[in-house]
């Protein structure tokens, strides 16, 4: 069976700065495949190129064997003074990229501030595919009960782990068949990061391949079935879970034992 998601040797970053280069990775379906590394290394811009929030430099990015991107070398921006997206049509549509089943929940669950819980939830199924209904409206209750009890709160009354509950939820009712999350757990408790990582572990038993970024490899090592180490803008190695250390152990063989 070919993978799902099969990205190869995608560069890409903010003009003029490149960011990530000559990435390969896969997610075969049904898999949880998990990206490690510093912060500031690319690891959100590799994700965001993914899904076509930028667009590419080079390189493919095949979804169930089609194509999102315009193949072939990024034209270069010729003048600091011009727009460069007037001028050239992007290499990605990050609607036809949702609409394909592969969505990302960003880093920092960006959301409607003013929109009440419900009201966000009612608008969530419009990046599925088609704009359909989803198969099961209460999912995002039975994923996180807590989000019922605020269904009438505006989300910026939200906490910072309701608020990351909420943004993975809308990310479930827009039928995802790949579901790229961003470190959900940063800056929660470790109550908080517990309650997510069973909505994971539930997600993974309904059949939605994930790709899964933690800065915790001990979080990610119980969740994952493949590793990627990134570092310095590409991917150094992948690691089966058996071979996955712990996180003081990855650490030190990335930047060197303390002393």
């Amino acid at each position: 069976m070919s993978a799902l998601l099969k990205v190869e040797r995608l560069s890409g970053g903010y003009e003029p700065v490149q960011i990530f280069k000559d990435v390969d990775l896969e997610v075969e379906h049904g898999a949880c495949a998990g990206l490690f590394g510093p912060n500031g290394h690319g690891k959100t811009t590799l994700l965001r190129t993914i899904s076509g929030l930028i667009d590419p430099w080079s390189g493919n990015i095949l979804f169930d064997g089609v194509q999102l991107n315009t193949p072939g070398e990024r034209r270069t921006r010729r003048s600091r003074n011009l727009n460069y997206d007037i001028l050239v049509r992007r290499r990605m549509d990050p609607k036809k990229v949702a609409r394909a089943g592969l969505i990302h929940v960003a880093q920092g669950s960006p959301l409607f501030p003013e929109l009440t819980v419900a009201e966000t939830l009612s608008i969530a199924p419009a990046a599925a595919r088609g704009g359909g209904r989803p198969s099961d409206p209460e999912l995002p209750f039975t994923l996180f009960p807590q989000l019922k009890e605020r269904r009438q709160s505006k989300a910026r009354f939200l906490s910072g782990g309701e608020r990351q509950m909420l943004a993975i939820a809308c990310g479930m009712l827009a039928a995802p068949r790949l579901l790229i999350l961003d470190e959900p757990t940063l800056g929660l408790s470790p109550k908080l990061r517990l309650e997510l990582a069973d909505a994971v572990h539930a997600i993974r038993g309904a059949g939605v391949p994930i790709i899964l970024v933690d800065q915790d490899v001990g979080f990610l090592r119980d969740l994952v079935d493949k590793l990627h180490v990134f570092d310095h803008g590409s991917i150094s190695r992948v690691l089966p879970r058996a071979d996955i250390p712990d996180h003081e152990t990855l650490m030190a063989d990335l930047f060197g034992k303390a002393h």
